[in-house]
């Protein structure tokens, strides 16, 4: 096998598992979004300040304890909002908390995002077949 072909390969493959990654990281954040995995909490903002700054630009994060739990756990959401305000929000496996939003919009980017990276991974994943392919088919010629 070539080395241009083996380089190939292993290029495709590495980015057909990163498309891959990012189909799932959308699906669970919209699945998260919309409190579709059914862990959402109440938080009443206690603090609110702005992070961040430079080139990725800044947001509002505000913090406060859950509500009607047994748990002290301060939560702390990107959210645009102010102190006392009490939102639902849900707490991706990955830790961080997202403010809970399920609106008609909100439904349809959850819906609709994943499908860029999908899309992304099945054309790679296409490529890497063919490489594959190609690479058999040329040890076998030989």
């Amino acid at each position: 096998m070539a080395k241009g072909r083996a380089l190939a390969i292993v290029g495709y493959s590495a980015l057909t598992l990163l498309c891959a990654a990012a189909t799932t990281w959308t699906v669970i954040t919209g699945l998260a979004r919309l409190d579709l995995l059914g862990n959402a909490v109440e938080v009443r903002f206690t603090e609110c300040h702005r992070e961040g700054g430079g080139r990725g630009g800044s947001h509002i994060v505000c913090s406060g304890p859950q509500l009607h739990t047994t748990s002290t756990h301060t939560a702390k959401v990107q959210y645009n909002g102010h102190k006392d305000e009490t939102i639902r929000a849900v707490q991706k496996p990955w830790g961080s908390y997202e403010a809970v939003d399920t609106g008609l919009i909100s439904w349809g980017i959850a819906a609709l995002l994943p499908v860029l990276p999908l899309g992304a991974t099945a054309t790679a994943g296409a490529f890497t077949v063919r490489e594959v392919r190609r690479a058999r088919w040329e040890a076998t010629a030989d």
